[in-house]
């Protein structure tokens, strides 16, 4: 499975989200990439994990997929659908992917933006969030000097 990101795109712009427990990276989105998501944003306005239906599921796959594209362009869309992604976590990494894309938070059906990630931020090497497990600078970092 191709789940990796690509070693060779700049991280610096992109934003982690977590699916299928493990950390994927959306960068700004391309053109392209807006375009093929345009008609399904409209279709997900109010979405939450409490009113989800089939119909409005597939739109929110859609976008999610072409979303994570650039950041790891040889995950395929089967590989996708395969992924154990719940689907809390899917309507938490929507608003990263909208924002990506140069647009505004997307409201929950509670009227409120849903989390995006539990944090923003990358560590040194711009490869996992701080303090994330297996992250050497972080590990380094943090820990105390040895005499």
């Amino acid at each position: 499975m191709t789940l990796e990101c690509d070693e060779s795109v700049d991280l610096a712009t992109a934003r982690p989200v977590r699916l299928a427990a493990r950390e994927f990276y959306i960068l700004p989105l391309s053109l392209r990439q807006i375009l093929a998501i345009a008609d399904y944003v409209p279709k997900l306005s109010g979405i939450g994990v409490d009113n989800l239906s089939g119909e409005r599921l597939m739109p929110l796959c859609e976008v999610l997929w072409h979303g994570l594209r650039r950041g790891h362009p040889r995950l395929t869309r089967e590989e996708f659908f395969d992924l154990p992604i719940t689907i809390a976590e899917l309507v938490a990494a929507l608003p990263v992917v909208i924002e990506q894309a140069g647009g505004k938070r997307v409201e929950t059906a509670a009227g409120e933006a849903p989390a995006a990630s539990a944090s923003t931020r990358l560590c040194k090497r711009r490869r996992r969030t701080p303090g994330s497990s297996g992250c050497r600078c972080c590990a380094a970092a943090s820990s105390p000097p040895t005499a």
